[in-house]
């Protein structure tokens, strides 16, 4: 499929591609559901999701709107309402069939840790798996609502997340052949040549230099734009200002991260930032794509295997030529940050 699409001269928008697979993959590991959106390409999930994020994007910029009472009287918060319940009554119903399969999660818990039963293959556990196997637990006080919430969140938090990802470390690559060459010269070294074979732990561990790429992509388009903490004690800034405590501040990362104090020549995308020793010379919190702190993302190692797993089948298989210049691509910093128009790219068989 993707040989047939992006093989003309005028190339194709491989961002719908990338977050196709990227919910085929929660699919799978949040609930293992196959919803195949590689395959149909209208999923009415995915359709739902995009909905859905349009509509928290079009509610964040309309203070009026922020008042649930006032929101949920509109047309758009009926259909942000109608949105909801769809969605989760999907999740409720993989909850209530996955409820039906707990005597096998009795047997495979009885004999093993989740880690054993998951890695030993006795039976692979969705995540969904792990949280109804710890609601099996009095102690841990999970009900079927908190399952849910927790499920919808992995899926809501994990998909576009990781495609914006993914589509940016892409198409950087394709505007950088110098340092594609370097990804396919590592990942040539750890396959040694073989385009087929399964991704291995060992391997992620391994792709060193993907990595950088991947973190730079994130230092100049981090997936999520801002987000808000509440300051819990006056934070004196300098001699003249305090933000005092109880004050909800929102931190823009990507004014943050091309910071030239931090980060010298910071429009230029440079993965060698991301070298061992270079990190080292900066703040710890100088960049925070995944934000920091007790509430910083919890799935942040999932979402780079996921996508070193991704890009490694993508660029151990193809060069990819990105066939727009950054100032034709207009960056949407919303929910996530995305291209308006996607990302133009031709890929040639290696």
């Amino acid at each position: 499929m993707i040989r047939k699409d992006f093989g003309d001269v005028r190339g194709n928008d491989i961002f719908p591609y990338i977050s196709r697979c990227t919910l085929d993959i929660m699919g799978a590991t949040a609930m293992d559901q196959k919803f195949d959106s590689q395959r149909k390409k209208d999923t009415p999930y995915l359709r739902d999701v995009s909905k859905t994020c349009e509509i928290i994007q079009f509610r964040a910029v309309r203070p009026w709107l922020w008042p649930d009472f006032i929101f949920h009287l509109t047309l758009t918060g009926q259909k942000f309402k109608s949105l909801m319940t769809t969605l989760h009554n999907f999740t409720d119903s993989v909850i209530k069939k996955r409820k039906t399969m707990s005597p096998v999660l009795d047997n495979d818990t009885a004999s093993g840790s989740v880690d054993e039963i998951y890695w030993h293959g006795k039976r692979r556990l969705a995540f969904l798996d792990l949280l109804l196997t710890a609601q099996q637990n009095p102690e841990n006080n999970l009900t079927d609502a908190d399952i849910r919430e927790e499920v919808d969140t992995f899926m809501f938090e994990g998909h576009d997340t990781t495609s914006a990802s993914l589509g940016w470390t892409t198409y950087l690559l394709g505007r950088h052949p110098q340092y594609q060459v370097k990804v396919h010269e590592e990942l040539d070294r750890i396959f040694k040549g073989d385009k087929r074979r399964a991704v291995t732990t060992k391997d992620l561990s391994e792709m060193k230099y993907l990595e950088m790429c991947i973190k730079e992509a994130l230092r100049l388009f981090p997936s999520v734009p801002y987000f808000s903490r509440k300051i819990s004690t006056d934070l004196v800034l300098d001699e003249t200002h305090t933000i005092p405590a109880g004050s909800n501040v929102v931190i823009t990362l990507m004014p943050m991260h091309r910071n030239p104090t931090t980060f010298p020549d910071p429009e230029t995308y440079l993965p060698d930032r991301f070298l061992s020793e270079n990190a080292a010379k900066r703040h710890p919190m100088a960049y925070i794509p995944f934000s920091a702190g007790p509430r910083n993302c919890i799935g942040q190692k999932f979402a780079l295997m996921e996508e070193k797993v991704i890009l490694a089948n993508l660029f151990r298989n193809f060069k990819v030529e990105a066939l727009d210049s950054l100032d034709k691509i207009t960056v949407m910093t919303e929910v996530v940050t995305r291209p308006k128009n996607g990302f133009r790219v031709r890929l040639i068989e290696r």
